[in-house]
């Protein structure tokens, strides 16, 4: 049985997407049946951007998975928080997760597409293709609130 490995804390990620935040007010909901901790991140009172926490299925396990997204709801930065299969922990990679950055609701965000699968490792690339397109779907209900 795999072990859990954190590899950063959400706190810690939080702070390096968006590294002049004085605040964020964290609000969980439900999206699809599943529980998300979504951030909302403000400076001086103004929003912005948003940091979504989600799992995603690995092979056996989930991912946790920290996406941070601006105001116009491109992608900033994507961390893996922690991750629990045996294999397919080389997601963690800067090289594959800085695919992700710039990505909106409207690109494909797929892997084989625009995403680059790491190798031996299909299954977790998916669930991080899953939880950036799950958490810009998200935001974007976020951004229409605002």
């Amino acid at each position: 049985m795999a072990q859990a490995e954190v590899y950063i804390s959400k706190e810690e990620a939080l702070k390096n997407i968006f590294s002049s935040f004085d605040k964020d007010t964290i609000e969980t909901m439900v999206f699809n049946g599943q529980p998300i901790e979504v951030s909302t991140v403000t400076k001086e009172g103004k929003v912005i951007g948003w940091a979504v926490a989600l799992d995603e299925m690995g092979k056996i396990k989930p991912v946790t998975f920290l996406v941070g997204i601006d105001v116009q709801g491109n992608v900033l930065d994507v961390y893996v928080l922690e991750y629990r299969d045996m294999f397919g922990s080389e997601i963690k990679r800067k090289s594959f997760l800085r695919q992700f950055k710039g990505k909106a609701l409207q690109d494909p965000i797929k892997i084989g597409k625009d995403i680059d699968a790491v190798t031996q490792a299909t299954i977790s690339s998916r669930a991080a293709s899953s939880a950036v397109k799950k958490s810009l779907q998200i935001v974007e209900e976020f951004r229409k609130k605002q």
